[in-house]
């Protein structure tokens, strides 16, 4: 899955006026009249990372997913804890409890 920053073709450290200019340029060439479904991928790119505060949530949400996925494929390899260290966990995603981690990964 592309993140917003590879949709819109901008770096990650892009500025506001970068990642604004990159939007307008694809919505020139996709005009939502001609193309729906790619307009709203650039909308809700643009939406994702159109300022700073939301650039920094985006970041910290899939750096803390990754680690979290991280952890878990770990725990799945055989002969390793079934259950990944809650500590390790809880620091992956500090600000989710650690019932909802559990129950995260007891459903996939």
């Amino acid at each position: 899955m592309q993140t917003p920053f590879e949709i819109l073709e901008v770096a990650e450290d892009a500025n506001d006026e970068a990642i604004k200019k990159a939007y307008l340029k694809k919505v020139k060439e996709y005009p939502p009249e001609h193309n729906v479904e790619a307009f709203q991928r650039f909308r809700n790119a643009f939406e994702q990372i159109q300022n700073e505060k939301q650039r920094r949530n985006h970041r910290l949400f899939h750096r803390e997913k990754a680690d979290f996925d991280c952890l878990l494929r770990q725990s799945l390899v055989p002969g390793a804890v079934q259950r990944p260290d809650a500590d390790l966990l809880a620091g992956a995603l500090a600000e989710a409890a650690l019932d909802d981690l559990l129950k995260i990964q007891a459903s996939s």
